[in-house]
């Protein structure tokens, strides 16, 4: 359910023009972006936000940005705001230095919505059956110019601040690795890898056991500041989750617990 929205996204964006010259004012004059990492995330964003828009309407769906710009997610696609089968969609940006460099992303945080179901999300996180993310990769330009000024009739000497550009979509569950994005921070990290077609492809350690277990694994993982720590990686959790009884182990949607614990057991 829902997968159109993984081939109607590449197919849409194989139309997008990702050049960018800058900003565009009143008088004709062009503002240069320079490589800053968010002004650059941002641009991204903006150009997926028409296809997203193109399937939207394709399908008689709402596409909605929240109000706020520091909840999850970037975008929301659904029938009704009533409905229970809404899809979020988050657009992440990271440049790498050479093809060998390892590839990261942040997927959100673990410490609110997961645990508690409506702290920094737009409605709540059990009103969402599908969780994508899109994904930029690009490799920065250095002969881009910082804030400089050009008239628009000289556009074609303005470097695009980026090259390269790689990008595809995924379900959350299928990429994220099972560390914290950085070590001070309560974010999920993607899983660890130099390859763009694992990601493309989705195959991150929770790919194979599902997103009931990538939600059990992030909604117990231990918080920065946490005195003990049952578990910090996937095979310590699958241990750790065969243990325990079903009352200690509960998420925000109900479960096959027995299921999931016969998966588990299978693969130790």
């Amino acid at each position: 359910m829902y997968d159109f929205i993984i081939t109607e996204f590449y197919e849409e964006m194989s139309k997008v023009d990702l050049n960018v010259y800058g900003i565009l004012d009143s008088q004709d004059n062009i503002h240069t972006l320079g490589t800053d990492s968010k002004i650059i995330g941002r641009i991204f964003e903006m150009m997926v936000q028409p296809v997203l828009e193109k399937i939207a309407n394709k399908h008689g769906l709402i596409l909605k940005t929240p109000e706020s710009q520091t909840v999850y997610p970037d975008f929301v696609m659904m029938t009704s705001e009533d409905s229970s089968e809404k899809i979020a969609i988050d657009v992440k940006t990271t440049y790498v230095v050479d093809d060998n460099s390892r590839i990261v992303f942040t997927l959100g945080s673990f410490g609110s919505y997961m645990r508690n179901n409506t702290k920094n999300i737009e409605y709540k996180y059990t009103d969402y059956c599908k969780h994508f993310v899109i994904c930029f990769i690009y490799k920065r330009n250095d002969s881009a110019q910082e804030s400089k000024v050009f008239n628009y009739e000289n556009k074609e000497h303005i470097e695009c601040p980026f090259t390269d550009v790689r990008y595809f979509i995924q379900e959350k569950y299928k990429i994220a690795g099972d560390k914290p994005g950085s070590g001070n921070t309560e974010n999920i990290g993607s899983f660890a890898t130099k390859s763009f077609e694992a990601l493309k492809n989705g195959t991150g350690p929770f790919a194979y056991y599902g997103k009931e277990v990538f939600d059990l694994y992030w909604k117990y993982y231990p918080k920065y500041r946490a005195s003990t720590k049952e578990y910090t990686s996937l095979p310590e959790f699958l241990r750790w989750f065969v243990n325990q009884p079903q009352k200690n182990v509960t998420l925000l949607y109900e479960y096959d617990y027995e299921k999931i614990k016969d998966k588990i057991w299978s693969s130790l």
